[in-house]
């Protein structure tokens, strides 16, 4: 008899458990594939958004830097509404500086300063593209947003901080994103300028479903 209720607890328990499984599983499942986590320090805006944004970004590519301040007035104009993500895709095969400038934002992200230092890798983009060697304006950008700079350099020199980078890059992939920026208002899909014209009212579209 003890026996046969600890069945009937434990198959009551997997009645509970597996739905909560499964919702968790269909949340970060979206109409390009799934979705992973982003880090909280690559995330931007109110958690109970009903609309995000996951923007798969490099930060070597110049429409990227260029959508920047419009991407900033939308949270500030849909404040509480939306919720932006910020995912790593740095175009190696024609941007030969952005794998380490994704390296160089996921330490001060570290540091929880990813967002005042991914701006400025975009604003001074044109310094430190064409050099053989950023390592110097990473260094500088570091200092100027007040990072710590001894972890700063420590983690700059850790190999495994590019494996976080190759996820977001592989999921990127798997979602069919060819190009930056590609952002995914929910599951529509806007890439490079038309995010310019369209993203406001995609934003309007969605928050009216």
């Amino acid at each position: 008899m003890h026996v046969m209720k600890l069945k009937k607890v434990h198959i009551a328990m997997l009645l509970v458990i597996i739905p909560v499984i499964l919702v968790l599983v269909i949340k970060n499942y979206t109409a390009y594939g799934p979705l992973l986590a982003t880090p909280t320090a690559r995330q931007e805006g109110d958690s109970h958004a009903k609309v995000t944004i996951v923007e798969y970004s490099d930060f070597q590519c110049p429409m990227c830097a260029r959508i920047q301040p419009f991407t900033k007035e939308l949270l500030r104009t849909y404040q509480g509404k939306v919720r932006l993500y910020f995912k790593y895709y740095p175009l190696t095969m024609i941007h030969k500086n952005a794998m380490t400038a994704a390296h160089a934002a996921e330490c001060a992200a570290r540091q929880n300063k990813f967002w005042p230092y991914g701006e400025k890798l975009f604003e001074r983009q044109k310094e430190w593209s064409p050099l053989l060697d950023a390592t110097t304006h990473y260094m500088a950008i570091a200092k100027d947003v007040q990072l710590n700079e001894s972890s700063f350099q420590a983690c700059m020199a850790d190999a495994s901080v590019d494996l976080l980078i190759q996820s977001d890059s592989q999921e990127a992939q798997a979602r069919g994103v060819n190009a930056t920026p590609t952002l995914f208002v929910n599951d529509e899909r806007l890439v490079g300028g038309v995010f310019e014209s369209e993203g406001a009212r995609t934003i309007e579209r969605e928050l009216r479903r």
